[in-house]
């Protein structure tokens, strides 16, 4: 027996034959921050199982070290190493105090030739591990497609959405100008009538409308009919309409009544309809152009274009990203409510798997919900971690459930709809890829809320 045994009430996954074979032919070994367990390029390496702490593993990537994996309590570590008989392709450091079983490669290979109990579970989760491997690489893979269908749909939609946007706002110009020197050949005006005419569509121009809710909305322009019938002028709905968008009220129309008299006034006032109109259709253009151009960056945020990269990412950003491209769902009723710390850091990440995780969580949340509720989304500091949390108003997952969501292919969802939440894959790129952690807080009927829990910089030990 160790001296230094191992608590079996850690390891309630691992059958009692396997936690006495370890007990016997292990040894407990202690490893203090910073210590290396093993190091990239060693032959040989012993087998190691996780008893407390975490192990960070690390490969170098020219002059820095990229973050592979993070092994916590019960899980193998070397395995792969001495199994294939090829040097680690890997560093292992404990970054906090950290207790590991290791079992020396002879004694395990021994075990192997044996199948004892030990050498049967190790090589199950050995099994599991290339399972993992093999679907995170699947899911890079898609990923890596996605960010250069992403790359080439940007340099193709951005020029025509620069000309369209610099072709908009020659048209606008254009359109002006020619509506300013058809006023000053239309002798039904006078010069004051005209100069009255100009000066409101240049304060028009110069001031936007305001943004105004449906119900001003109404009211005003119900005033501008009412104003508009009883001075005689047809089509006095569409009128009004364009007036109200253009940022009109009842006492431009009163102002403009005191000067345009007799035939003045139906002739002043189509000139400025027509003109509002142009102008405004410009605008639509021009804005079209921008929210393709906003889209672009969106998808380019989105994909990180290099999801391999360790990089400075800003959490805010790609949130808004990801909520970008549910837009088309989040129309359909479900509103979206921040609660954003503006002060937080960039966080050091690999930005296009930080996407995966917002993008199943946001959208596991949207289908709960189906599209229609609240969904909000928050974040903050705490110590050298930022936390972002997604909560929804859906039904809940029932209790009974609550633990089997992490499992790959699990879902929720009726047959035949989708392969599952992706939680796992989050669980994987947040724990295993950034030293961070993820959990469902609560749910119930009106709550469901998971939170990321990630570090400012994973620690990586030079």
């Amino acid at each position: 027996m160790l001296h230094d045994s191992i608590d079996t009430r850690l390891f309630s996954s691992f059958p009692p034959e396997v936690i006495q074979e370890a007990e016997r032919e292990g040894r407990v070994r202690a490893l203090q921050p910073g210590e290396t367990l093993f190091a990239e390029g060693e032959l040989d390496s012993d087998i190691f199982i996780v008893l407390s702490g975490e192990l960070r593993i690390t490969r170098r990537s020219g002059d820095a070290e990229e973050l592979l994996a993070v092994h916590r309590q019960g899980e193998f570590v070397g395995e792969l190493s001495l199994l294939s008989g090829e040097p680690m392709e890997a560093t292992a450091r404990a970054v906090k105090p950290a207790r590991v079983l290791q079992v020396e490669a002879g004694v395990f290979r021994r075990m192997l030739a044996e199948g004892t109990p030990l050498a049967r579970f190790a090589l199950r989760a050995l099994a599991a591990r290339r399972q993992e491997l093999e679907a995170q690489l699947r899911q890079q893979e898609k990923w890596a497609t996605l960010g250069r269908l992403a790359a080439s749909l940007s340099h193709e939609l951005n020029n025509p959405a620069a000309a369209a946007r610099r072709a908009a706002e020659q048209l606008r110009e254009d359109c002006l100008a020619a509506q300013h020197r058809g006023l000053t050949q239309d002798c039904r005006l006078t010069d004051p009538q005209r100069k009255a005419l100009m000066e409101l569509l240049q304060a028009l121009r110069v001031a936007p409308a305001p943004m105004l809710d449906a119900q001003t909305r109404s009211d005003r322009e119900d005033d501008l009919i009412e104003w508009l019938g009883d001075h005689g002028m047809r089509q006095a709905f569409s009128r009004a309409s364009i007036f109200a968008s253009a940022g009109v009220n009842l006492t431009h129309l009163e102002e403009l009544g005191a000067v345009l008299d007799g035939p003045a006034l139906p002739a002043g006032l189509g000139w400025l309809e027509t003109t509002l109109s142009l102008a405004q259709l410009g605008d639509v253009v021009e804005a079209s152009a921008d929210r393709i151009t906003s889209l672009i960056a969106s998808v380019r945020q989105y994909t990180y274009m290099d999801p391999g990269a360790l990089q400075e990412v800003d959490v805010h950003t790609g949130l808004e990203a990801t909520l970008a491209m549910f837009a088309h769902r989040l129309r359909g009723g479900a509103t979206v409510t921040r609660d954003y710390d503006t002060s937080l850091p960039k966080v050091w990440a690999l930005g296009g798997e930080l996407a995966q995780v917002w993008t199943n969580l946001i959208e596991n949340a949207l289908d709960a919900m189906k599209d229609r509720g609240n969904l909000h989304v928050s974040t903050c500091r705490r110590g050298d971690e930022v936390h972002v949390e997604i909560t929804d108003d859906g039904p809940g997952i029932p209790e009974e459930l609550q633990e089997r969501i992490w499992e790959p292919f699990f879902t929720t969802k009726p047959l035949g709809e989708g392969t599952g939440l992706g939680l796992d894959i989050s669980l994987r790129i947040i724990e295993h890829r950034h030293g961070g952690r993820i959990c469902l807080l609560r749910s119930k009927p009106g709550e469901t809320r998971f939170r990321v829990e990630l570090p400012l910089k994973p620690e990586l030990p030079h």
